[in-house]
């Protein structure tokens, strides 16, 4: 599950909050910190700004405490992408068999030793990020645009699902190793 950048951020500022609260209860256990003066600074801001601005702490961590579990759980949409609509109802694919499509397509290739693959659902059509390795002394930017331009015919003319985009990051070079003759 990937989090919105707002709810990272809200994050981030919470957990920085939690440490620096266990970080003065661990101080006031080991009495680095002195338990009544604590007490007293509390007290004293029962009235006034103080109290307000205890209040408006504590209502915001309640709120990103909220929000945060709400973003824990809120459940992606379905990983399909809509075929078409029939007479009889929705057709519909999986990202997963979009997917192996996609690496039947990368495989077809010789030059390449490993691959892996993600496809990302947009609103017309589907985006694919590979990450492959291949051997040496391969023309690179020749082997990219085969490869690009074999995944987005492959994929399109068996899925009928529009490819928007076909990134290739060629990750490493791998070396055939040879069988001994002996």
């Amino acid at each position: 599950m990937r989090m919105r950048i707002f709810d990272r951020i809200l994050l981030t500022l919470y957990t920085l909050f939690v440490i620096l609260l266990s970080l003065a209860l661990l101080g006031i256990a080991l009495n680095m910190i002195d338990y009544n003066t604590i007490v007293n600074l509390l007290s004293d801001a029962t009235y006034g700004w103080p109290a307000l601005i205890l209040g408006a702490i504590a209502v915001a961590l309640f709120l990103a405490s909220i929000r945060l579990l709400v973003a824990g759980y809120t459940g992606k949409k379905a990983n399909s992408v809509v075929l078409m609509n029939s007479e009889l109802g929705v057709i519909r694919v999986s990202v997963n068999t979009l997917d192996i499509l996609t690496q039947k397509a990368v495989r077809s290739f010789q030059e390449v030793k490993d691959i892996k693959s993600l496809v990302l659902t947009e609103s017309e059509g589907i985006r694919v990020k590979l990450k492959i390795s291949i051997l040496p002394d391969i023309i690179m930017p020749e082997l990219s645009r085969n490869i690009q331009h074999k995944v987005k015919e492959y994929v399109e003319s068996l899925s009928g699902i529009t490819v928007n985009e076909v990134q290739v990051y060629i990750d490493n070079l791998t070396s055939v190793k040879q069988a001994r003759v002996d």
